[in-house]
């Protein structure tokens, strides 16, 4: 699939797109107390900004593992990682401003609306007076959920809570985008719709991480781990 040209939204990410390296990964492992085996063993690699990776494999794989250490949610028992030049383990107030993480369960607050939702998420990322307004329009529109500002986050579908999950994440206007299985539990439209959203933002030069176990988004990809 080629890159889409038109984009969405503006988004303040590097300009370039894919001219260095956003992610460096050196002899990385994650070592879980009660597992047997390595959830990550030794594993080196470097991603291009502006570029969308998928992250393929099945459950257990340790894709979750990856991107959780990637954020600064889990700290590496051996190696080093580098994103966006800091240093996950001991940078997570700085990490925060340029990172942003969808993890694959549901997140959002279901008895909230769509906007209330959006609220609060504006609220933590300390969003407020007019650029609030504008960025909360942008993100609505470009996730074509203005129309269901009132509706509670329980009543969306798959597809729908996973927009909503998107434009929360992209309130914080992050440089490098950690997506943990966006498709799954999502109709094909949608799907379409989630990758398209992507494609736009990727275009744009946000480096972009895709979790899957499905071979079709791997294909989708432009580069694939």
């Amino acid at each position: 699939a080629g890159r889409g040209t038109d984009c969405a939204m503006s988004l303040p990410c590097s300009s370039s797109s894919g001219s260095h390296s956003s992610i460096t990964i050196a002899s990385l492992s994650k070592q879980f107390a009660n597992q047997a085996q390595p959830a990550i063993d030794d594993l080196s690699v470097t991603i291009a900004s502006g570029t969308i990776t998928g992250l393929v494999g099945p459950d257990g794989a340790g894709k979750t593992t990856l991107l959780r250490l990637l954020c600064g949610l889990l700290h590496p028992s051996s190696g080093e990682l580098s994103v966006a030049g800091l240093n996950p383990a001991s940078t997570n107030s700085q990490l925060h401003e340029c990172v942003g993480y969808m993890p694959q369960k549901f997140g959002l607050y279901e008895d909230l609306t769509v906007a209330e939702n959006l609220a609060l998420y504006a609220d933590l990322r300390h969003i407020v007076g007019t650029e609030r307004q504008e960025r909360l329009e942008k993100l609505l529109a470009f996730t074509d959920l203005a129309r269901f500002t009132d509706r509670y986050a329980g009543k969306l579908s798959g597809g729908m809570k996973q927009k909503l999950g998107l434009a929360c994440t992209l309130l914080g206007r992050p440089q490098i985008l950690l997506l943990d299985e966006p498709g799954v539990g999502v109709d094909p439209l949608s799907r379409r719709e989630l990758w398209k959203m992507v494609r736009d933002l990727s275009a744009q030069g946000m480096t972009v991480l895709w979790s899957t176990a499905y071979l079709d988004e791997a294909e989708l990809c432009d580069e694939v781990l």
